[in-house]
Parts: C-alpha cells; structure tokens; sequence
C-alpha cells in the first residue's frame, strides 16, 4: 500500500518525544522572521495548481523568487548510482534519530543555514504509521507561501531529483536513499519515479490556510530507505549500495519430523547459503524485510544432498545463522516451511555483523526457511550437523576426500500438501482445486494514478494474481464519486465484466466476482462521474468456471487472546451454517484486532499450512482495526489463527466459497 499523506504529515502535538525542541524552534523561527529582510520574507505569490507529471525537480516552481543556495555533494560519488528504494513502511518504534536521517538535517543545515528547523522523531504515541517513528523521516520546515523559504525548498528539491552528468535520473535522491517525498500538494516517490509528482489525497480542492500542514506546504516531508537510514548510501560514503533485494519465492513444502530426535552428526561447517556470494539464491542479493501489505519475502536455502549431507532421511539440521551489514537493528528467524511458527536465530545490529545457532527441522523438500524482521541483509547459513529422521544416532562417515564445501543442491521434489499433524499420522490430503484463497492482499488503488474519470477505461494489473487466474473475488471500495454512477470491472468494458453502482460522495463497498486475463483487469467508470477506487483481492479460479460465493448474515464465530508462540485452532466445516469439506473452500472473515501493545499481523489460514504473509489483518497497537479477508480451509474442516504480537480479536463470518 502506497504511504497516506497522514503518515508523513508534520506533528502538531510532540507530546513525549522533542516537545520542547519544537515549541522552542518554532518560538525562534517566529523571532527570527521579524527581524529578516522584507524581501526575504515576501509572500511567494503561491497560489493552488492542479498540476502533475513528470520533472526533474521541484513541482510548479515560481517566479521571481529570491536567490537560494544549491547543496554540495558531502563526498565524491562515481558515476554508478545507488540501487533504487522499495517502499518499506513502519514496521517497530523506534524513535531515535537514525544517521542517514541526521546527516540529511546536517546537509540541510550547512546550505541553507543552521536556524534552519527539521524535526525526525516522533513519539509512538502520536498519529499512525510514520518513518518518523523510526527516525528516518525528516520534516524540514519551509513555508510555500513565504518567498526564501519557498526558494530554498526548490533549490534543494531540483538539486535532489535531478539527472547528473552521467545521465543518471533523480542522481541524488538514488544516492540519499529517499524513499518518497511530500511538498506542495504532492508526493514523488522514490521506490515509482516514473509517476512523477502527483496529488496528495484532496490537496488541490483544498488550498486554504487551514490545509497547508496537512498538503505539505509548510514543510518537506523527506522518508529515507533502510539503507538511506543507515547512512551507508553513496551520498556519505562514496560507495554506491548495489546488492539487489532477493526475488520472492513461496514453498508448499511441509514438515514431517518436528522434534530432533536421536543424536547430532557432525558435518564441519557445510555452507549452503551465502546471499554476498550467490550460493543457495539465484544470484547475488540480500533478505529484505515483509512488506506491510503481505508481500513476505523469505528465503529456502537447500539443505539436504549438500557437501557431507545426506539427500535423505535428515529430520533437523543444527545451523549457524550470521547476519552481515543489516542496515537496521533486526531479529533473523529460522524455521522450517510448514510450520506455523518461527523461532529467533540471532539478533544483529544497524550496520553490523552477528551470528546465531539453532536447531530447526527440515522440510519434505529439504529446506529450511529464514526471514529479517526489518530492513535488508546479507546472510551466511553453514550447518554444523544433522539429525537423521528415523532417530538413529551412529555417525554417518563423510564421502571420500569431503571438505564440508557445499556440492550443488538437488532439484527440489514436488511438495507434499503442508500438514501440522504428528508425525505417525498419515498425512491430511487436500482434494485438488482450481479455487485459491489468498487472504486480502491490496490489487490496486486509483490514489496512485489519480480517480477513474468519467468514461474513462483504465486498464491496470492487480497485485496478488498469477498469469493463470480467470476470475478473482475481490473486496471494492468505491468513494468520492463526484456524481451517482457505476464502475464495471473485467476483462473489457462491456459484458465481461463485473458492475458496481456507487452513490455520490459517500462510500460503496462490495465482494465482487470479476473476470481477469492473468493479473490484468480493465475499470470503466460510467459516463458522467469521477470516482476513487481500491480493489483487495481475496482469492481467485484457474479454470472458466467462476467460484460461487454465498454471503450471510454477519455473526461472530470465535474470539479470543492469540499469542505469537500460541497459535489458537476452530472448526468451521459444519458449523454456523457452514457446509461439510465437500462444498466448502473458504470462509469470508471479518477479523478485528485490539488491544495490542504494537504492531503485527494477525493471519487466518488452513490448519495444515502455514501462516503466509498474505493471508493477515493488520494489527495496530492500541487501536482497533478491521480488515475482510478470505481464509482456506483446511482437509479436516478447521482454519488456525496466529500473531506475529500478542493481540485481541473477534472474527465474524460474513459469507464462504463454494
């Protein structure tokens, strides 16, 4: 999801964190303007602008401004800038400032003077998600209707998003690691540049006084990436960071041998991952953190058939996990796919090197699974010995001439469905389907390109569909239509597709059965009304048949405390309603969570899988939310409930696929 201008928008109460900094700063800044020139403080002649688009620097910048200073580089940088951010949301508080964060202030400071007032942290007490709350994000204060201020700004902003000799576009910003920017109405994001500028939610119907905190145009918002925050970017060493983040991968894999059973065999030090190197990924890269949306990011480094270690009859592995270069504080964890928790490997620090060993199982596959709770990594992964599954314990001798180096790893085989049952059960076969729930994840919303306009059709790709889908269930929230209208949603235009009415002003909401091409979909507006649009995709069908869903009466069906190490596990098959195994897929959830000390994720999912990053509604310390999601079901007619924190929270079935 795409940051709301909330996010970043200037605290007005500091409350905890620099309460007194502030109000002192803005006491001086007001002292200080009476006593500048009246040229230097003139009114800029702003006025508001519908503009958008494209541009090497600041947006819409105006005339006859005063003089203002241009930022040197701190360092010498060559030519090859910095890979290109991702957006990586607030994920834990931390307030203090991080380095990145205050050389950007210093940088600032040195140019345009050091009466100059930036603020970063703020207390996690205060407003929503914000890097601010990381102490990654910088509020510069500098005034659109003041004619210096407005200058500085722009000076700094051309200077920023400009292209450098070497032809590298937005040079600057690459090498400061800026993950998006607020000025003016309008937001520039790092990790989409090819946008360009574009409206900040209302801002332009919105050109009173009253708005300008709000629209960003008495400050820069400026959010750094983690590598931005870490202060590592070329901009301060000189160094571009160009490790690429690993590609996303998935696992069907299960695990049959939970406990480590007879004794270790001893191997040396096998090493079957290293990210700096490429060994165990395609090629060269580093973990990064999940994205708050669900996109979770993982890595499944083979195990077995590895150097000394057998192909066959491995049931837990004895791992050393070393963290190197995380560009934020982080937690690693190790498990095994399958299972429906992790545990922590090794704690490691910003801009450092630590090491961990667990014992974890391996998986049908052979592999084990590892995450970073924050930012991005390299990691190693060696182990050090195995279990073997059938609980015997006598050393197995290494092959002739054995090094513990890595051999290249064996094709994976096919993946047995995942199953948490014992392990002298038979395992919990699943009935194939072409239907596939996938919790919510965010498709698309129109706040990035601006509102579907009157008869226009817009054709746009949806997150979280495979090149094979035919159809999706999707949730549809339509608002601020500026007239009584419709949207049809499909594959065209016309009669394939899906049709939503949707009242003027006020908002529509709606499960929907749409057809798609893959992840491809178009939106026709009808002809006399603009309208916002976000569509969450819950699940979606590979064959032409459409999946049938039947909506209920709302009622709550389980409610509890859920505990990270403690998932909780109900029975819905048959129950509130619901069909036996045969006719049910799904269940359609409304999940709200509270009471939460911090924030995480709260996911619904069968009960022989695991908790994918997908299938979660958000949860928000201290607050209540709620979020629809579709959940599988698992063989035996149960679906199992997990946190990443320990949270509140009350599910009420509104509806089930058939």
């Amino acid at each position: 999801m795409l940051p709301r201008h909330g996010r970043f928008a200037l605290p007005k109460r500091r409350r905890r964190v620099g309460r007194h900094v502030a109000l002192t700063g803005l006491l001086a800044g007001t002292l200080l303007a009476s006593f500048l020139p009246a040229a230097q403080a003139a009114d800029s002649g702003w006025t508001s602008s519908n503009w958008t688009g494209v541009v090497a620097g600041a947006p819409v910048p105006g005339t006859g401004l005063p003089p203002a200073a241009v930022p040197a580089l701190p360092v010498a940088v060559p030519p090859q800038a910095d890979i290109a951010p991702t957006y990586e949301g607030q994920m834990v508080c931390d307030p203090s400032i991080k380095p990145g964060a205050q050389r950007v202030v210093d940088l600032i400071r040195a140019t345009y003077g050091g009466s100059q007032q930036a603020y970063v942290p703020r207390g996690c007490d205060v407003g929503a998600q914000s890097e601010h709350k990381e102490g990654r994000a910088i509020d510069w204060m500098v005034n659109v209707r003041n004619a210096q201020d407005r200058a500085n700004a722009e000076s700094f902003l051309n200077w920023l998003l400009a292209t450098d000799a070497n032809g590298v576009p937005y040079a600057n910003a690459m090498r400061m690691g800026v993950m998006y920017v607020g000025w003016n109405d309008r937001i520039w994001r790092g990790y989409d540049p090819a946008r360009g500028w574009v409206e900040l939610k209302g801002c332009f119907a919105s050109p009173a006084p009253g708005s300008d905190n709000t629209c960003h145009r008495n400050h820069i918002h400026i959010s750094l990436s983690w590598d931005g925050a870490a202060g590592i970017t070329s901009m301060w060493t000189g160094t571009p960071v160009t490790a690429p983040y690993c590609p996303r991968v998935t696992s069907g894999a299960s695990t049959k041998y939970p406990e480590a059973r007879g004794e270790l065999i001893s191997v040396g030090a096998v090493r079957v991952l290293d990210t700096r190197a490429g060994v165990g990924v395609p090629m060269r890269c580093r973990l990064e953190q999940d994205r708050w949306t669900g996109d979770s990011h993982r890595i499944f480094p083979k195990i077995t058939g590895v150097g000394g270690i057998p192909a066959t009859n491995v049931g837990s592995v004895r791992v050393r996990v070393t963290a190197q270069g995380s560009n934020v504080k982080s937690t690693i964890r190790v498990w095994s796919p399958g299972q429906s928790t992790s545990q922590p490997a090794v704690e490691v620090g910003m801009n450092a090197d630590a090491s961990g060993e667990v014992t974890v199982p391996v998986s049908t596959d052979g592999t084990i699974a590892l995450a970073t709770s924050q930012g991005a990594t390299d990691l190693v992964v060696e182990v050090l010995g195995y279990y073997r599954a059938d609980g015997t314990g006598a050393a197995a001798q290494l092959p002739s001439g054995n090094t513990g180096a890595p051999t290249p790893a064996a094709s994976p085989e096919k993946a047995p469905a995942q199953t948490n049952t014992p392990a002298s059960a038979p395992p919990l076969e699943p009935e194939p389907s072409d239907f596939h729930p996938v919790g919510s994840v965010l498709g698309y919303e129109t706040v990035t390109d601006g509102p579907i306009q009157a008869g226009e059709s817009r054709t746009v790709s949806l997150a979280g569909l495979p090149a094979e889908a035919r159809s999706a269930v999707v949730f549809v929230t339509a608002r601020d239509a500026s007239k009584r209208g419709f949207v049809r949603i499909g594959r065209s235009a016309g009669a394939d597709s899906a049709k939503l009415k949707f009242p003027k002003s006020a908002m529509k909401k709606s499960v929907m059965i749409v057809p798609v091409s893959g992840s491809s979909v178009v939106m026709s507006s009808s002809p006399s009304s603009t309208v916002q649009l976000r569509v969450e995709v819950l699940g979606y069908a590979t064959s032409d048949s459409p999946p049938t869903v039947i909506p209920l009466a709302p009622k709550v069906i389980f409610s509890g405390s859920v505990d990270p190490a403690a998932p909780l596990s109900y029975k819905v098959s048959k129950q509130f309603g619901l069909p036996g195994m045969k006719k049910l897929k799904a269940v359609l959830l409304r999940v709200q969570t509270k009471k939460a000390t911090a924030d995480g994720t709260l996911a619904v999912y069968a009960s022989n899988g695991a908790p994918p990053g997908t299938r979660s509604a958000p949860v928000m310390a201290n607050k209540k939310y709620a979020a629809l999601i579709l959940a599988p079901v698992g063989p035996d007619g149960r679906v199992q409930v997990s946190s990443t924190v320990a949270s509140r929270f009350n599910a009420s079935l509104v509806g089930f696929v058939k």
